[in-house]
């Protein structure tokens, strides 16, 4: 195929939902031109009927010159995308080059068998390809081509053991169970609440107007004229109940359209994720690219024994839209310990996480942090105790002996092991964080050391991966510089990739 392709006309649906996409996104930068033009829309409708015939008229008109110039042409092992409208790009991107493999089903093209391939390779700020409204078939075969050369290309290059099976074995799924724990443990609804929070006294008097029009006056239901102490303790506690109840049932949706049909399977040295409820997501990993293992357990996690695995592979140089970090990583969610080791176990035979013993690190680490935190709210306390403000000062109190706590919930989950393989770090607070990386995968190293420190001797360390930075504060001196000289030891002894 030497020739340029245009790809099929269903590919406006791509465009247009990606349009209104990036409106919705910017959709706050409107919101004070909707407050200053209300009382004009609501006395004048037909701006209103305008202005959205206008937005909505640009939308399909941007579609269409995405569309019109969108082409495509494969040849000698290389993909060649010409696109953009104003702005013109010319993508050349090699088979051998390509990291990650992705192919998205949106809900509007499954029904007529049409999917989207999407292709980038580490750090490719640049070079992320798009094929926008490809044949399922012709999706699949193009991408089982792109493996295959990169296969070819890392056994040319690589000295570790590549294993040529091209049968696909599933290694894990997820029930509809696995997604409603999922969704009840990693709770993260809070964040839309504080997005929206602007807006919380416009909607509320809104929903009270519409309230008192049903009959239901919360005023007089919370009044303290009308009710006792204890019924009014009910109400609110049944309230926040109901509130707690409809916010993690959106978090449990969330997590059945997010991982609905979760599977995870293995073909040769590729690792396979595949799920979505409404849009049907499907990422490849290579085994090489692996930079970092993660084991996430929130605090209710913990309670019931399960945890979320990470697969973290190399950054990407771009900025990602909302959503597409997610979509982008391999994660297995809420799965049970046994599950996490063979998993792991799978990934790297020679792991030793269960066998280790994790180092503390120093206490001097609670010094700091509680010296710098207790300094202003002690000297308030002081001020408070002066002026006799007994309530507020318990309450300050209050605080401060919770996040103390917390402080110190931090240190006690803080500790680290080396093998010599492996790094493993553990933190959290709460909850508790594994991070698990090869050795041979570090590429910068950093020792930190103030002179506080030095006089303690102690140091930090900073392990910088193709996937981000690890940092192991408050080390024993010796510790930090050992942990530096093992990892440079084994970079330059067994000379393998990182990638």
């Amino acid at each position: 195929m030497n020739n340029w392709q245009r790809v099929s006309p269903i590919a406006l649906l791509y465009f247009i939902a990606n349009n209104i996409t990036l409106l919705v996104n910017n959709m706050i930068y409107m919101v004070p031109l909707i407050f200053t033009s209300y009382k004009t829309i609501s006395e004048e409708p037909l701006w209103l009927v305008l202005g959205i015939s206008g937005i909505l008229g640009l939308i399909a008109l941007s579609a269409f010159l995405q569309y019109y110039f969108f082409k495509f042409r494969l040849s000698e092992q290389t993909i060649e995308i010409k696109s953009g409208v104003f702005k013109k790009v010319h993508l050349n991107l090699p088979f051998a080059r390509i990291q990650n493999v992705k192919i998205i089903s949106p809900f509007y093209f499954r029904p007529f068998d049409y999917t989207t391939l999407e292709l980038d390779t580490a750090g490719s700020a640049k070079s992320e390809a798009n094929l926008v409204a490809l044949k399922v078939g012709f999706a699949n075969q193009l991408k089982q081509e792109i493996l295959n050369v990169a296969r070819t290309t890392e056994q040319t290059q690589s000295t570790d053991n590549i294993v040529n099976d091209n049968d696909e074995i599933v290694l894990n799924r997820r029930s509809l169970k696995d997604l409603v724990i999922h969704g009840i443990t990693n709770n993260r609804v809070w964040i839309f609440l504080v997005l929206f929070a602007p807006f919380f006294d416009t909607a509320a008097n809104n929903v009270d107007g519409v309230l008192i029009g049903l009959g239901i006056n919360f005023s007089e239901t919370f009044s303290p004229e009308t009710h006792a102490w204890w019924q009014l303790g009910l109400y609110a506690a049944a309230l926040l109940a109901i509130s707690y109840c409809l916010v993690m049932l959106l978090s449990v949706l969330g997590s059945i359209v997010a991982f609905y049909g979760f599977t995870l399977s293995k073909q040769g040295t590729n690792y396979i994720r595949r799920s979505g409820l409404l849009t049907r997501h499907e990422v490849v990993m290579k085994l090489p690219r692996l930079q970092l293992i993660v084991s996430q357990q929130d605090w209710l996690d913990v309670v019931i024994n399960r945890l979320n695995l990470r697969f973290e592979q190399a950054k990407q140089g771009q900025k990602k839209q909302p959503g597409q970090e997610v979509r982008n990583k391999i994660m297995v969610p809420s799965i049970n310990q046994q599950e996490f080791q063979g998993l792991l176990n799978d990934v790297w035979p020679n792991n030793q996480f269960l066998s280790l013993s994790f180092s503390s690190i120093s206490k001097r680490f609670l010094v700091k942090y509680l010296s710098l935190f207790l300094t202003v709210p002690t000297a308030l306390l002081a001020v408070m105790a002066y002026k006799q403000q007994w309530g507020t000062f318990a309450m300050l109190c209050g605080a401060m002996v919770i996040v103390s706590g917390l402080i110190v919930m931090r240190w006690v989950r803080w500790g680290y092991a080396i093998d010599d393989n492996f790094i493993y770090i553990r933190k959290g607070v709460l909850g508790v964080n594994y991070y698990l990386f090869p050795l041979h995968k570090i590429q910068q190293t950093t020792f930190h050391q103030s002179v506080l420190m030095a006089r303690r001797q102690l140091a930090s360390v900073s392990l910088v991966l193709a996937s981000g930075s690890q940092r192991i504060p408050f080390l024993p001196q010796h510790i930090a510089r050992q942990i530096i000289d093992k990892s440079l030891y084994v970079i330059e002894s067994t000379k393998r990739n990182w990638m």
